[in-house]
Parts: C-alpha cells; structure tokens; sequence
C-alpha cells in the first residue's frame, strides 16, 4: 500500500512532510487528524504526536524518520544528496532548524497564537537563540538558489515551513521578519513559494491556521502580516 499521511496542517512538521510526498510524486491526500494520547493513536505515533505516516508494516513517527523513510523507499527526486559529506550537511541545516530556530519559537506560540500573555523572559530568550541559529545558517546556506545549492532538500523543507511560523512570532512581538537583511534566503524563500507543493501545502494552511486562531482566540492578525510580506516581497 502507498503511505498515507496523517496530521494537521497548521503543524510545520506536518506540513513540510507533506510536501516532501509531493515532491516525490505521491500525491497531495492525507488523513486530517490532531495529536493525541488515545491508545490507538499511541499504536502509530508513540509520543501521541503528528505528523505519522501509515505504511503497510505500522506508523512511523517524528519527523526526521518519516522523511528518511520516504527517501528510501519512495521514487522520484532524491531529496538528500549522494554525497557523504553533503548529506552531513543537510542534516546539520535540518537539525539547526529544528533545535535552535523551531523549539525556541515554539515556547512563544501561545502567545501569539493561542490568546496568552507574552513572556518578556522567554522572548528574549528565545530571540538570542533564534538569532545565533540564523547566523549559523547564514554561515551552512548559499541560498542560491536552494539552502544547500542546486537542488531541493529535507532541510529546504524543514527551514521554509517553520520559517512560516517563525515568521509570525518576529511580526507579532517584534514588528520585524525573520529573514529581515538577507537577501539570498529572502530570494530562496521567494524561490520556495513557487514551487506547485508549496502552493498546495500553503493553501491548506492558510484555511486551517484561520480556523485555528478563531478557535483559539488568537491576538495574531493574519492580515496585517500578509500586508507587510507583501509590501516588503
């Protein structure tokens, strides 16, 4: 059986999942579903967590292990390089991302997308850290046009779905972008929305991050975010 993908796609892993089997050309459908701690939830996903992706032989969960799986198993375009060294790399990208840009943020989504009061603490916390993390990245990514150079990779996956949301968190308690001054992410990130997986992925999003916030009674205006992307595109 063709794997199906399973979660929300508000979520960035979720999302950055799903575009991976796009790009590999196994289709757009996927189960919607929220994390959970029923028991037959926690028979595929053990940390009750989305996304996880159904495979003929059981779930598989956390994102790093559905991706390689899917790059092993699945046709279509190799999403990590044949190189030793570059494949390193990749990984290194993914898990800057992951540790340093996506978890720090992630400690500030309530505030901005779930109604609570900000933390001035946390935020400067989590800002030192993002900010170390993007130099970091400024230092591993080319950007020309894709993170790692000429083709499209997991962490290219990794880094623009939770840029998304990373975004969001700058704009609201800040006033700012996340890729503010650079330029080459700034053109990679231009570069990414073109893409047709984006466009699906993005658009479901923006119906569901709607739903999300009014469900949540979120402070976080959507309009005035997407006014200052465009205006700053």
């Amino acid at each position: 059986m063709p794997p199906v993908l399973h979660g929300y796609p508000v979520s960035n892993w979720f999302n950055c999942t799903r575009a991976a089997m796009i790009e590999k050309g196994l289709g757009a459908e996927f189960v919607d579903c929220r994390a959970s701690s029923d028991p037959g939830f926690l028979a595929n996903s053990a940390m009750g967590k989305i996304p996880w992706l159904e495979t003929g032989r059981g779930g598989i969960a956390e994102t790093v292990a559905i991706m390689e799986y899917l790059e092993e198993t699945a046709a279509g375009p190799r999403l990590m390089p044949s190189d030793s060294f570059e494949r390193a790399r990749v990984r290194q990208v993914f898990n800057i991302v992951q540790v340093y840009v996506e978890l720090p943020m992630r400690s500030l989504y309530p505030a901005v997308f779930m109604g609570e009061t900000p933390d001035k603490a946390v935020a400067e916390a989590t800002f030192g850290m993002t900010s170390r993390a993007m130099r970091a990245l400024d230092e591993l990514c080319s950007g020309e046009p894709f993170l790692r150079g000429t083709a499209l990779t997991l962490a290219d996956l990794a880094a623009f779905y939770t840029f998304e949301l990373a975004d969001r968190v700058c704009f609201h308690l800040r006033g700012d972008r996340l890729l503010d001054g650079r330029s080459s992410f700034q053109r990679w990130d231009q570069a990414m929305r073109d893409r047709t997986s984006t466009k699906i992925v993005l658009a479901d999003f923006a119906s569901a991050f709607a739903e999300y916030r009014t469900a949540k009674g979120a402070s976080f205006d959507e309009d005035a975010y997407l006014t200052k992307r465009k205006v700053n595109a």
